[in-house]
């Protein structure tokens, strides 16, 4: 007889990988369900990890508690896989204008951010191509994370020792504790934006934003930190780099392949930000575009399903999910096997309530 699976997991973008690895850790055994769409909102995501809001300058939800449990996850992650996926990359804020300056020194003095940014601005003589009227500020405790790199050796792993089922979840199909012919203790899912057509997700949750990036070749930039203005420049190797992002709240939500159309005026707005800060050459290699799976409180979605004692979800990252997941996923696995409480801010739960 087979044996009963502890969790079947539904979804293998960033939230459900770095899950299946931390209950790899417990020696949970589980199975994921995944069709493997290459244009979902992971592997398009360009996986910048930036501990600030740099439109405000404050730092983000939890940021010193993500930054310290981060590089121990990721160096497991690295002796697992046998390969490197995370690196220190540092940012650099581009300043235009003397009210900018002014609002990046007021900002230091009134926040406590000399642990995130050095306090002295710099002119931008070093940077190449770059236009000359702008100086900068160094964001300190940043790195890039290769989700689609990642994500595509973890499958492998997956595929390898049997633990992947690679087809579109059918919600009609799950029958109590069982899926088809697998059979499990608990069901979670972590779909990302795909929960807008989960029956059990909450409905009221997501403020789904469409986003658009676009990836260059360029002998002249010769950058090897990101830059960071209107849009961010992320170097990715060799002479590419990865241009974005864009935000849309309103496209064809109802029509899934909406979500990953490449847009002819978003592709423009990238464009022209771009060229606000750039003055070489470049070409365009590749343009793509996601669905965020953004919440309206802007806290992660974990949790129980408040009916179905055996359904389950882990959600709503948004934009920051290489650098919230980690933590977040060991701090679910430890609610489900160590009954240990979820905070109100994260718990799905305010959702099916309100």
């Amino acid at each position: 007889m087979k044996k009963k699976l502890d969790y079947l997991i539904v979804g293998q973008g960033l939230a459900g990988s770095f899950l299946a690895f931390q209950l790899l850790q417990e020696n949970k055994s589980f199975m994921i369900v995944d069709k493997g769409l290459s244009f979902s909102s992971s592997h398009i995501a360009a996986g910048i990890i930036n501990p600030l809001v740099l439109r405000r300058y404050t730092k983000t939800w939890r940021a010193e508690e993500f930054l310290e449990y981060n590089e121990g996850f990721y160096d497991k992650i690295h002796s697992f896989l046998s390969k490197k996926y995370h690196f220190k990359l540092p940012i650099k804020k581009l300043i235009s204008s003397k009210e900018e300056e002014m609002f990046w020194h007021q900002r230091l003095k009134k926040e406590d951010l000399s642990d995130f940014i050095e306090p002295e601005l710099k002119n931008g003589e070093d940077l190449i191509s770059i236009k000359k009227h702008f100086k900068y500020g160094n964001v300190k405790q940043t790195s890039w994370l290769n989700i689609s790199a990642f994500l595509e050796d973890f499958r492998k792993y997956l595929n390898s020792n049997q633990l992947l089922v690679e087809e579109e979840f059918e919600y009609t199909l799950l029958k109590n504790q069982q899926y088809k012919a697998i059979e499990f203790e608990k069901i979670i899912f972590c779909e990302g934006s795909k929960a807008k057509n989960n029956p059990f997700f909450p409905t009221n949750a997501f403020s789904l934003n469409k986003g658009q990036l676009m990836t260059i070749k360029s002998e002249s930039l010769q950058s090897k930190d990101i830059l960071k203005k209107k849009v961010f420049v992320l170097p990715i190797k060799g002479n590419e780099y990865k241009i974005g992002a864009t935000y849309s709240w309103k496209w064809n939500q109802t029509c899934d392949k909406g979500n990953h159309e490449v847009e002819t005026e978003k592709t423009e707005q990238l464009k022209d930000m771009f060229n606000e800060i750039f003055e070489g050459e470049y070409t365009i290699k590749n343009i793509e575009a996601g669905v965020r799976p953004a919440v309206k409180d802007r806290r992660p979605l974990i949790g129980k399903h408040p009916k179905k004692e055996h359904i389950y979800f882990f959600n709503g990252m948004g934009s920051k999910g290489c650098f919230m997941a980690p933590l977040l996923s060991k701090e679910f696995t430890n609610y489900l096997e160590k009954s240990q409480e979820l905070t109100p801010d994260v718990n799905i739960q305010r959702y099916f309530l309100s």
